[in-house]
């Protein structure tokens, strides 16, 4: 098996980031939150990775899989502007330390000791002007004023800022990023007006050739306004069965509702997603960008009017005609952002009599948990899923699942410099999972059989980013 390396998905995901495509407003994102802390994957065998910043826009990646396989991979990726750029050690160290905790500084003492604004200079200040206050709406209602610099909520939020703020932390973006939202949705802009003529079209091609599987795989990303984009994805596969498999989709990303229609031809499939999300999102977008932003003033007033709960639902519907089958599935989703994240989906899919209920909290800055739990109306069968995910530091991340059928799986990422160490092992399970109702004959096995090695798998993974 090939180990999939981080960097052209990491890239992708900052291309969103920085055309501000909010990747967790779709239905197909749903589970994505819990999926991030539970299905984590783990490096197969040994294998040494390299991602290279090229040009503006342009990077390459070469991976060589030593074991249990030979076997490699060379990819570019091109984009209509630069994504991202690992810095020198000596000025990362001194932006992640200093630079981001001058700005809280200089953010904070925009408070004076009368309790009176200084006038705003930030995009921020901006926001907390725009986002109603209930002193707005209800007369004599007044806004407390902030407490001092130095008072234990300045102290913790500005180690969230840090956490959350920190853009040289290369370990943190790559591997514990993929749940986290994109709070700079909320800036004010003319990104969300719906107008394409004065928006640039964005784009990305990504191409990867797998010399040992005599396959090449291909993708093709435009974003023909802000609310719109176009994904083309392929495989092409040479040898003794040829074949070429193509997947195209197009999604439409409003802050209300978003949908996605997918058209594939691997079983002549097509496919319509969609989510809409109730409530003021855009107030709810603003309140996330003033509590990161903001003063600790802001931050105390978007806690104490406690806008920042979201719920939605979602469905999806999709037809096979090769073999003239279907499906279709429904879920509702809330989430809580501030001040701690945390997200509870359920999703229900009627034909095949499946439901799944996850749930996600951020329990402490650095710390998260998730567990899900699925359920077949049919079989009776279900299983219990869990999973952490702890970043001691800048440097070290640790994470650990556990489910009926896959057993314990842990993962280790360390960062030396511009290099990212993955240690990664999963552990047998003398159980599959759990089997309810009459006739029922899966009793838990009390032979050696059961668990022949304590370690199923392991494998290393060394990436560096230059």
């Amino acid at each position: 098996m090939f180990t999939a390396p981080d960097y052209f998905p990491f890239l992708i995901r900052q291309f969103h980031r920085e055309t501000r495509w909010d990747e967790h407003n779709s239905y197909s994102s749903f589970c994505k939150s819990s999926q991030e802390i539970i299905d984590f994957s783990i490096p197969r065998g040994v294998s040494v990775g390299a991602g290279r910043s090229i040009g503006s826009g342009l990077s390459s990646q070469l991976v060589f899989s030593m074991i249990p396989n030979k076997s490699s991979s060379i990819g570019y990726l091109a984009a209509s502007r630069p994504l991202f750029t690992v810095p020198p050690l000596k000025s990362r160290l001194d932006v992640s330390a200093n630079t981001i905790f001058n700005e809280c500084d200089e953010i904070a003492e925009t408070v004076t000791s009368s309790g009176a604004h200084k006038p705003y200079t930030s995009d921020a200040m901006q926001v907390a002007t725009e986002y109603p206050t209930n002193s707005d709406v209800i007369d004599g209602f007044s806004v407390v004023a902030a407490a001092p610099v130095h008072s234990d909520f300045a102290f913790l939020r500005r180690q969230q800022i840090f956490d959350e703020r920190d853009i040289q932390s290369l370990l943190g973006r790559i591997r514990s990023g993929g749940w986290k939202c994109n709070w700079e949705i909320g800036k004010p802009d003319t990104k969300h007006n719906d107008s394409s003529s004065s928006v640039s079209k964005d784009y990305m091609m990504v191409a990867q050739m797998y010399p040992s599987l005599s396959s090449i795989t291909g993708s093709y990303i435009s974003q023909r306004s802000p609310t719109s984009e176009l994904t083309i994805s392929g495989v092409s596969v040479a040898g003794a069965h040829p074949d070429l498999q193509l997947i195209a989709q197009y999604a439409v990303n409003k802050r209300r509702w978003s949908s996605e229609t997918i058209l594939a031809t691997s079983g002549k499939l097509i496919g319509l997603r969609s989510r809409y999300n109730f409530g003021n999102v855009e107030a709810l977008d603003k309140a996330a960008y003033a509590y990161y932003c903001g003063t600790d003033d802001d931050a105390r007033r978007v806690l104490r009017e406690k806008t920042h709960g979201r719920f939605s639902i979602g469905s999806e519907v999709y037809y096979g005609a090769q073999d003239s089958s279907g499906g279709v599935s429904v879920g509702a989703q809330y989430r809580y952002d501030l001040p701690l994240f945390s997200e509870l989906t359920c999703v229900l899919n009627p034909i095949m009599g499946h439901l799944s209920l996850a749930w996600m909290q951020q329990l402490r800055p650095q710390f998260c948990a998730a567990a899900r739990y699925d359920f077949n109306v049919y079989s009776l069968n279900s299983e219990l899923a869990m999973g952490v995910e702890w970043q001691l530091d800048h440097n070290s991340i640790i994470k650990a699942g556990w489910s009926g059928s896959q057993g314990l799986r842990c993962l280790i990422d360390t960062r030396f410099s511009n290099m990212i160490f993955s240690l990664g092992l999963a552990f047998n399970s003398d159980s599959s999972s759990i089997r309810l109702g009459p006739g029922s004959s899966a009793m838990p096995s009390t032979s050696s059989s059961g668990m022949k090695r304590l370690v199923r798998s392991f494998g290393l993974q060394f990436q560096w980013f230059l």
